[in-house]
């Protein structure tokens, strides 16, 4: 990606900006003081009345409870061992998910095709009574007396009820094993109600432990990718909900060089989801794909402590407090104005 240049600034630098401190009391005070008529030979009053109004400030300030202590955050590294444990049960539950539907779909599959197989045996059935009743075959003997060749009648009456008779035995053997198809489509379909409200469940746990990941007040730079527990944390779903992209370019976070104006990669808290590796503008499908990472950010912003996202010479701000895309002065290159890459800070 190319460098950006920190000695340019455009409209859009208030972005960035922190936002003001609190004032203090001493602060607050001396405002107040400000405030107070300003006259000649008024000292005692304006005294007076700064006593007023400090009394009346000291009596409205808030009373500390007495035996509210902090608590104290878990330990980064057990929420880190705790998610990674949580996200391989997850992945666990998906692959058993996966195989319980599976299930479910040959189940489906067996019943339909046994039941497709009785009502073709049936209609056969229901063919050669058809023809039982009116090609001879009810009843041999009364056909004697108008068919010139007796033996044939014999004969086709017999192989008529014999076929008759075996398509109602497979009839009925087809009818069983549909019996079966249908219990096992149930008791898959069982299984697999029980299994969703298993990983129902099982995202709850995980999406409290990453909720205090992104909460948590220690957020040091550091390992595989040299960023932090939270933008580590961010990346890891990212790419579980829509792959790394690699043939695309794939992911970058941590880079010396800062951004535009504020740069958060070399704080370890920003990455950048290529899609597209060259410097191009990608095809449609990668749009869709870098629209849907987006406005996945969008969506879980405030659970995971996402500050920005810059894609496609468009950014949204968490800070601003709404929820539109904003239009960005145009940086020069298609890398620079973000149509090769979604850029996601972090708080």
């Amino acid at each position: 990606m190319h460098p950006d240049h920190p000695s340019r600034v455009d409209e859009f630098a208030d972005f960035w900006a922190p936002d003001p401190a609190a004032a203090t009391w001493r602060e607050a005070l001396s405002d107040l003081v400000s405030a107070l008529p300003r006259r000649r030979g008024a000292g005692r009053t304006r005294a007076a009345a700064l006593a007023v109004a400090l009394g009346a400030s000291l009596v409205a300030l808030p009373q500390a409870p007495a035996l509210a202590l902090p608590r104290e955050p878990e330990d980064m590294q057990t929420l880190r061992d705790r998610a990674e444990e949580l996200g391989e049960e997850y992945n666990g539950e998906l692959r058993d998910m996966e195989g319980v539907i599976q299930e479910a779909e040959r189940a489906t599959n067996r019943a339909e095709d046994t039941a497709e197989e009785a009502q073709a045996s049936k209609e056969q059935v229901r063919a050669l009574a058809y023809a039982s009743y009116t090609g001879n075959g009810i009843d041999p003997a009364m056909s004697l007396f108008v068919d010139a060749d007796p033996d044939q009648i014999i004969d086709r009456a017999v192989a008529i009820d014999y076929l008759a008779t075996s398509n109602q035995d497979k009839i009925a053997e087809l009818e069983q094993a549909l019996e079966r198809d249908e219990k096992a489509q149930e008791a898959a379909q069982t299984t697999l109600a029980e299994a969703e409200a298993d990983l129902e469940s099982l995202e709850e746990r995980r999406g409290e432990v990453q909720e205090m990941i992104a909460d948590h007040p220690n957020q040091p730079m550091g390992g595989q990718y040299n960023i932090t527990p939270r933008t580590e944390q961010m990346r890891e779903l990212v790419i579980e909900e829509f792959g790394e992209g690699r043939d695309v370019g794939g992911v970058g976070c941590y880079r010396a060089v800062g951004g535009w104006v504020v740069g958060e990669h070399p704080k370890g808290r920003a990455c950048d989801f290529m899609v597209d590796g060259n410097g191009q503008m990608p095809g449609q499908e990668q749009i869709d794909r870098g629209w849907a990472i987006a406005e996945w950010g969008r969506e879980n912003a405030d659970r995971l402590g996402i500050m920005y996202i810059i894609y496609r010479q468009q950014i949204w701000d968490v800070r601003r407090g709404d929820t539109g895309w904003r239009a960005m002065a145009d940086r020069g290159s298609i890398t620079e104005n973000h149509f090769d890459h979604v850029h996601i800070s972090m708080f």
